[in-house]
């Protein structure tokens, strides 16, 4: 085994220039022969070109130390943040994928609508999923797909393609019903079944679920898939 340990120092309050004693001598020494003490050291390091710069030169050598590391320390966090983001991305992918498989294993709107309410909705890590049709009532009492007045969409909508973000508590009632006390977040995205204007409504209970920054392409995947199944439905 080699000894890194430092040997005795003098005590404190002594001045290290003012003496060559054994002590300072042997100290001396074995720095000499462990630089790695003070080079691996960042803080001890940064002291040592403070003192040595105390004069009044500038020590550009230390400023551009403090800017790498300025630069090092902003590069490791976007790459933390680009890998969360990735990560995030993977998981609403699998998500949507899931729920999807459970959208194509319906044999029929009885078996699609008991699916959305169910196994789609904890897919998708929502409370409730609402496909409401206007003018159209294809499923008497169902609990996911649903008619609706006419202008419905548009008055939820406008002219927008979807809106995700807080629960718009005008319209809650009518969309979730006596669940919607407990929903914070909503996503709504426009849908044409049969050519009839419609609606997919996702609710949750997290209010972070559902932000005005996030993207709605995988929504927008997951509404075209039940557009190209309900459809038939609707029209055979």
């Amino acid at each position: 085994m080699f000894d890194i340990r430092p040997p005795h120092t003098p005590k404190t309050g002594a001045d290290p220039d003012a003496g060559s004693g054994p002590d300072i001598l042997e100290l001396r020494s074995w720095l000499r022969a462990n630089p790695d003490v003070i080079a691996g050291d960042p803080d001890l390091l940064a002291r040592v070109h403070e003192h040595l710069t105390e004069s009044g030169v500038v020590d550009l050598g230390a400023h551009a130390r403090r800017k790498l590391e300025a630069e090092l320390a902003r590069a490791r966090a976007t790459n933390a943040a680009l890998v969360a983001l990735a990560k995030a991305n993977l998981a609403a992918q699998a998500q949507t994928h899931a729920a999807i498989l459970a959208v194509l294993e319906a044999d029929s709107l009885t078996t699609l609508d008991r699916k959305l309410a169910g196994r789609a909705a904890g897919a998708l890590s929502v409370d409730m999923i609402r496909v409401f049709i206007e003018g159209a009532d294809p499923l008497p009492g169902g609990q996911a797909i649903r008619a609706c007045s006419p202008d419905l969409t548009d008055a939820l909508l406008g002219k927008r393609a979807e809106r995700l973000g807080p629960l718009d508590e005008r319209f809650a009632g009518a969309l979730y019903g006596d669940q919607a006390r407990g929903l914070r977040s909503e996503a709504l995205v426009r849908m044409e079944l049969a050519r009839q204007p419609a609606v997919l409504c996702l609710a949750a209970r997290d209010a972070r679920a559902f932000t005005p920054d996030q993207g709605a392409d995988l929504l927008h995947v997951f509404a075209r898939v039940l557009e190209r199944r309900i459809t038939p439905w609707l029209t055979g």
